[in-house]
């Protein structure tokens, strides 16, 4: 376990809840007093060039700056942002995900954020299935008054100091709040002012089908309506080729299902900004304990459609966890946010030491595949794995780090969080593919199943090796580390040689997995009309047959909280508003096939190896997410909503990129308009902006009809 203590000062990682809150005012105080002994300290290192912070020069002249020119930008990041010392090296802040409550209740209390208790008003009146849009937006125009008048007062300074910095913000958008801050980067929440008046905003909004769970993304804001979005200031400390990265991945990742869209960015001397959307979500921990069945299913499905959307484009996350995964759980809807330790898979193989005996991406293979070896190879490879079982037979000291070791460094990137590394990661694999973002998929997984978060807090990577061995065995994580061409070598007794499924460890952890949890109104689907329909007539039933007791539901006035109904009372319900999921939400027969095929999904999910690890195209059809085919609850197949790289798709025939600026065009039908040929079609160029042209399934993009001929 980790050896930070709840309650321990300096917290700023909303990932670990065994932290003070960051809106706590003495954890805040000592932050700032911190922050400004360090103003002068050296900056943290990485493994990854990319995202390293900046060079040596850059720290001194920026330093330089805070001295000489207090008042400049660049002084005032310094002493503002200066990253602390204590941070798990390569791990990034939480972003966009920094709840607007500031206590963490627990489970079951009815003390609750305004927006919480003002959707929860909507349970009483019968009229009113959903919150009206001009009450929505008061609410998430006034968060900022719900922060202590200290936390007030400072993002206030924050936001003018932005807008002093980059004064291109200023006239096109309101900053109103700040959402998350973090080593790298702050993001704030603004009103866009132009939506609807000045800017083109079809490219990120792409074109994604109603029936597609990632339409949100391309829903047209009521005219009427106000539209709010996302700021994210990148500190100065950021190197250029850091930001360049960010940047362009997303760029790449444009219409991209469940994935933070980018909007625009800009630049004023040294301040670079980024514009998303804005998405509205709660702390994983006020939740994740309470989700039901069906929102766990849509929490996994937008996760996985996102990483199956980004892997496609050959970018890895780095940094899959729940607070960079922005779901609103009232909604059921999730979107994949901070890119700032993605990087790019490469097909060719790496010429570091320590080559893996596995192969890079490749469209084949997504997560590779294993090499072919020689006889003499696998005699080599035999030989040392006996060594290293026999050295753990011997004393103590003769197991661990060489005293004097001769080996060349082996680096690779490892950048991420700690409690959601892979093995391969661990073991600094260098031909890492998207199989890291799907072990860490797993591991979410895992805390809904098991009910606690979170499960790993090791130190460094040999303690993250060791949390995990003590779970699968040293079988299992020798194989997984000769697959990356290391060896693995444990005398702790604790590390079985064939140890558990994570079937075993989550019932360990939770003996209550296969009990149907109490259905919470506030969120997805139990927050649904039907869900509150269903509700009115089981109590008018109660009431018109009070002396029966065939009636199993009861519903408690003081609190919004109902006993899930037995399938008998569901057999026997009569109206056209309860469909086939509905029936789901109360069956405990079909909770426990749920909780049987989660298992089944976590282990793929889970596997050590990361070439036989489950790829997330694979995993949307697992009939954990997708239902079983042939039955009523079965989902479309999942490649009819996936959006094509540009160039590929149904008329990825009529894409093209200029060989020169590499700027995207299209081949269109036009008929002439002279009034002398009679209208005759011919085809023409089009040039198109990231965000353009791109194919959704079976279907073309939206430059072209269904007839391709030409």
């Amino acid at each position: 376990m980790s050896s930070t203590s709840s309650g321990a000062p300096l917290s700023h990682h909303a990932s670990n809840p065994l932290d003070v809150g960051p809106h706590d005012k003495r954890n805040n105080a000592y932050k700032r007093k911190y922050h400004q002994s360090l103003a002068q300290a050296d900056c943290l290192s990485s493994d990854d060039p990319i995202d390293a912070f900046a060079s040596h020069n850059l720290k001194t002249y920026h330093q330089h700056l805070t001295q000489v020119i207090p008042e400049h930008p660049a002084a005032r990041s310094m002493r503002k942002f200066t990253p602390l010392k204590h941070m798990d090296e390569d791990m990034s802040e939480d972003e966009l995900a920094t709840p607007m409550k500031h206590d963490i209740k627990p489970m079951g209390t009815r003390e609750e954020s305004h927006e919480a208790a003002h959707s929860d008003k909507d349970y009483d009146n019968d009229n009113d299935d959903q919150m009206s849009i001009d009450s929505y937006e008061t609410d998430e125009e006034a968060t900022i008054n719900e922060r202590t008048a200290e936390e007030r007062k400072e993002i206030i300074e924050e936001i003018n100091d932005l807008m002093e910095s980059v004064p291109q913000l200023q006239g096109d958008y309101k900053i109103l709040d700040r959402l998350g801050t973090g080593t790298f980067s702050s993001v704030y929440k603004a009103l866009d002012l132009h939506y609807h008046t000045k800017w083109d905003n079809t490219p990120w909004h792409g074109h994604h089908p109603p029936s597609s769970s990632a339409h949100y993304q391309s829903a047209l804001r009521p005219r009427d309506s106000k539209v709010f979005v996302a700021i994210k200031r990148i500190y100065v400390t950021s190197s250029p080729e850091r930001i360049k990265n960010e940047i362009s991945i997303m760029i790449d990742c444009l219409s991209c299902r469940h994935v933070s869209q980018l909007i625009t960015a800009t630049r004023c001397l040294d301040q670079v900004v980024v514009i998303m959307p804005y998405q509205r979500n709660e702390d994983f921990r006020e939740y994740y304990r309470a989700l039901s069945m069906p929102a766990i299913k849509s929490y996994m499905r937008c996760l996985l459609a996102a990483l199956r959307d980004v892997h496609q484009r050959k970018v890895i996350h780095r940094d899959v966890k729940p607070a960079n995964f922005l779901f609103d759980p009232r909604t059921g809807i999730g979107t994949l946010c901070d890119f700032g330790l993605a990087s790019r898979m490469s097909s060719k193989p790496s010429a570091a030491y320590g080559q893996c005996l596995h192969s890079g991406w490749s469209e084949q293979s997504p997560h590779g595949h294993n090499k072919c070896l020689s006889d003499e190879e696998k005699e080599n490879i035999r030989k040392l794995q006996k060594d290293a079982r026999n050295k753990c037979l011997g004393p103590t000291e003769k197991v661990g780090y060489p005293e004097k070791d001769a080996r060349p460094i082996s680096k690779a990137n490892r950048a991420g969080t700690r409690g959601f590394r892979a093995p391969e990661v661990l073991f600094k694999c260098n031909e890492q593919t998207g199989a890291i973002d799907v072990w860490a998929v797993g591991i979410i997984l895992m805390f809904f199943l098991s009910g606690k978060f979170p499960l790993f807090a090791s130190n460094d990577d040999v303690e993250a090796l060791m949390e995990i061995a003590a779970i699968i065995g040293r079988r299992a994580m020798e194989k997984s580390a000769t697959l990356h061409g290391r060896l693995f070598l444990s005398n702790v007794p604790s590390v079985l040689h064939d140890g558990i499924t994570w079937r075993e460890f989550v019932e360990k952890l939770n003996p209550d997995v296969y009990k149907p949890r109490e259905p919470d109104l506030r969120y997805f689907p139990y927050n649904t009309p039907a869900y509150r329909i269903y509700l009115q007539e089981e109590a008018e039933r109660q009431r018109n047959n009070s002396s029966s007791p065939t009636s199993s539901t009861v519903v408690d006035p003081k609190s919004d909280r109902v006993s899930p109904p037995t399938s008998a009372t569901i057999a026997s319900t009569t109206t056209s508003h309860l469909s086939r999921l509905s029936y789901s939400l109360f069956s405990a027969e079909q909770h426990a096939s749920d909780v049987d095929s989660a298992f089944d999904l976590l282990e793929q999910l889970l596997h050590p190896e990361s070439t036989k690890r489950i790829t997330p195209k694979r995993a949307l059809s697992h009939p954990f997410l997708a239902g079983k085919p042939g039955e009523e609850d079965a989902l479309p197949n999942d490649d009819e909503f996936v959006p094509h790289e540009f160039g590929k798709g149904v008329c990825g025939k009529l894409h093209y990129r200029n060989e020169r600026t590499r700027e995207m065009g299209v081949k269109v039908k036009v008929r002439c308009e002279c009034g002398v040929c009679g209208g005759v079609e011919r085809v023409e160029k089009r040039s198109l902006v990231p965000g353009e042209g791109v194919a959704i399934g079976r279907e073309p993009c939206e430059f072209h009809d269904v007839d391709l001929e030409f």
